[in-house]
């Protein structure tokens, strides 16, 4: 059984993937409507309680996540909003990017290849960010642009879904959720510390 230290270790290092992530993710063209908070929702704690809470309640979580809502300082950008979710254990359940512009191909293939790639997510590889970019870039891209388009693709431990839907202003939804599976490329499984089962021979 899973000690209480234990637990807050988890969520704490949770915690700071998700504030990391935030300050990682180059996205000048908008401004987060919030800063970072330290207790996730839906959880609301006034200050003088946070620490109570942080002992008593964080290693304890079934589940909570982090929201971001992007407000825009460039034109052709609409809305941007993130999702960081946790659940039992705080096990790691997605990371939902969202950005609503123009239809600039390069431009979303880009900065959601960066959002998924800042989050480091387990068994992310450094070279995985050139082949996501070149598939997000086709998605984006496909033709008429008010067709709705759908997509998965796999690296390793990480499964990745897209979507783009047109607006009724001309413009795009594009959306990446990655997930950790427990099984990779090669049939190799996820041990309870997250690390790779070689497929028996």
């Amino acid at each position: 059984m899973t000690s209480t230290h234990d637990l807050r270790a988890k969520f704490l290092a949770n915690r700071e993937q998700v504030r990391s992530w935030l300050d990682a993710w180059e996205i000048p063209e908008i401004a987060w409507t919030d800063e970072f908070d330290e207790i996730p929702a839906p959880w609301a704690v006034i200050e003088r309680d946070r620490k109570r809470w942080l002992k008593d309640h964080a290693p304890h979580l079934d589940v909570y996540h982090w929201m971001f809502v992007g407000r825009p300082l460039t034109p052709g950008v609409r809305t941007v909003r993130a999702l960081w979710h946790f659940g039992s254990g705080h096990r790691f359940e997605k990371l939902d990017v969202t950005i609503t512009s123009v239809c600039d191909p390069g431009y979303l293939a880009e900065k959601l290849t960066l959002a998924v790639h800042r989050a480091a997510l387990k068994g992310w590889q450094e070279e995985d960010a050139q082949p996501v970019y070149q598939w997000l870039v086709e998605g984006v891209n496909t033709r008429p642009l008010d067709n709705a388009v759908r997509g998965n693709k796999r690296l390793g431990f990480v499964l990745l879904h897209f979507t783009r839907f047109p607006t009724s202003d001309g413009d795009v939804v594009v959306s990446v959720t990655a997930v950790e599976t427990d099984r990779a490329m090669d049939g190799s499984l996820l041990d309870a510390n997250g690390v790779s089962i070689p497929p028996a021979p």
